[in-house]
C-alpha cells in the first residue's frame, strides 16, 4: 500500500512538472504564431483522446489529452508541401506561407519561452526569497581527508580549480564531480600568498534523494550560508546568469559523456525525473519550484539541438533554406525526420531502462 501511495505521489508530481514545462514551451510557439497572424488550430497538453477542452474566440481548441507525456501546438498549414490543398483566401493564415524569418521565430519561440520562464522564475526567487551564498573559503579540513593530505587549511580561499574560476563554495563540488579527474590543481590564497595545491578526491557512495550515487569528496566544510536578496533588476541579471550556467553545465556534462569521462548514471529519463519530482516536492515547495525551473531551462536547451523532430532540427532546415534559397526536398526532410524519430524513441527507451535499473539498485 505504501509503495502504491508513493508511486501515485511521485507520478502526480511528475505530471505537474511536465505539464508546466510543456505549457510554457508550447505557449511560446502559440504566442509567436498569433503575433505573426498564423491560425492556431489546437493547443494540447498531453496526447491521445481529449479529456476536456474548450474553443476560444480565435478558433483555437485548448485541450487536455489522456496521455500526459508532452503536448503540441497545431498550426494551420504547417505542411509546406500541401499548400495546394489550402484555399487561396486562407493562405495568409498558414504557417508554411509565412516568410522564412517568421517561421524561424515561431519555432525558436518554444525554447526561448523555457529560458524566459527560467530567468523570471530565478529572478522572483532572488528578489522575494533570496539566494543562498557560501564564499569559497574553507572552514574545516577533515583529518586524513584528501584536502588534509594536500595541505589545505582552514581559512584558505579557493580562487580556481584547474584554471576554472570559483565564485562560491558549491562550485567546488560541481567541478570535481563534473570532470571526474584523478587529481585537480587548487589555486588558493593563504596569508596574502597565492599557492597551488594538487588534490586527489576520494569516491564515496552517498544517498541523494533516495538514490545511491558515487560522489567525489575532498573533505572540507564551508562556513554558514548567507541569504542575500537583490532588487528585481539585479535579480533578472542573476537569473540570466543562472540560466546560462545551467545550459553551460548541461553541455559540459554531455561532452564528458560523449568523450567517455562521464557516467550514464548522470542521465535522467522519465522514471528518474518522476522520482526526483516526488523527492523535491517532499523537500518543500521551493525545492519543487527550483526543479521545474531547472528542467524548463534544460528542456529548452535540448530542444535547440539540431536533430530532426526537435525544434533545433526545424531551425537547421530553415537555415539551410535561407542559404540555398528554397526548402529542402520533401523526401529528404521526411527521411531525416524518420531517422530523428527513431533516435529519440531509442534514446527515451534507453533512459527509461537506465532509470529503472538505477532505482532498483538504490
Amino acid at each position: 500500500m505504501e509503495l502504491l501511495s508513493n508511486t501515485f505521489f511521485y507520478f502526480s508530481a511528475f505530471i505537474i512538472v511536465l505539464s508546466v514545462i510543456v505549457f510554457v514551451h508550447e505557449f511560446g510557439h502559440y504566442y509567436a504564431a498569433i503575433i505573426n497572424k498564423v491560425k492556431v488550430e489546437t493547443f494540447s497538453i498531453g496526447f491521445g483522446k481529449e479529456l476536456f477542452g474548450w474553443t476560444d474566440k480565435r478558433g483555437t481548441r485548448w485541450k487536455i489529452g489522456y496521455l500526459p507525456f508532452g503536448g503540441y501546438v497545431k498550426m494551420f498549414g504547417e505542411d509546406q508541401f500541401s499548400l495546394n490543398k489550402i484555399s487561396r483566401s486562407l493562405t495568409k493564415y498558414a504557417f508554411s506561407e509565412k516568410k522564412l524569418f517568421q517561421r524561424f521565430i515561431i519555432v525558436l519561440a518554444g525554447p526561448l519561452a523555457n529560458f524566459i520562464f527560467g530567468i523570471i522564475g530565478f529572478a522572483l526567487i532572488y528578489t522575494f526569497i533570496g539566494i543562498s551564498y557560501i564564499p569559497p573559503i574553507i572552514n574545516e579540513v577533515q583529518i586524513n581527508s584528501p584536502a588534509y593530505h594536500s595541505d589545505l587549511k582552514s581559512g584558505d580561499k579557493i580562487l580556481k580549480i584547474d584554471n576554472k574560476k570559483i565564485d562560491s563554495f558549491r562550485e567546488i563540488g560541481t567541478i570535481i564531480n563534473l570532470y571526474k579527474k584523478t587529481d585537480f590543481n587548487f589555486k588558493i590564497i593563504r596569508d596574502s600568498n597565492v599557492i597551488v595545491k594538487t588534490v586527489v578526491p576520494t569516491i564515496i557512495v552517498e544517498e541523494i534523494y533516495g538514490q545511491k550515487r558515487n560522489v567525489r569528496k575532498i573533505g572540507i566544510t564551508s562556513f554558514e550560508p548567507k541569504i542575500i536578496k537583490y532588487n528585481i533588476f539585479h535579480s533578472l541579471y542573476l537569473g540570466s546568469k543562472s540560466t546560462y550556467d545551467i545550459c553551460s553545465l548541461t553541455i559540459k556534462a554531455l561532452n564528458q559523456l560523449i568523450i567517455g569521462k562521464g557516467s550514464i548514471d548522470d542521465l535522467g529519463g522519465p522514471v528518474k525525473i518522476a522520482h526526483f519530482s516526488g523527492k523535491m516536492l517532499e523537500a518543500g515547495f521551493l525545492s519543487f519550484i527550483n526543479l521545474i525551473i531547472i528542467l524548463s531551462i534544460t528542456i529548452g536547451l535540448i530542444n535547440l539541438f539540431p536533430l530532426p523532430v526537435l525544434d533545433g532540427g526545424h531551425l537547421l532546415f530553415y537555415i539551410i533554406e535561407g542559404i540555398i534559397g528554397k526548402p529542402i526536398n520533401e523526401n529528404i526532410q521526411k527521411m531525416f525526420f524518420k531517422i530523428g524519430f527513431v533516435l529519440i524513441i531509442t534514446f527515451a527507451i534507453f533512459l527509461t531502462y537506465n532509470d529503472i535499473l538505477s532505482l532498483f539498485n538504490t
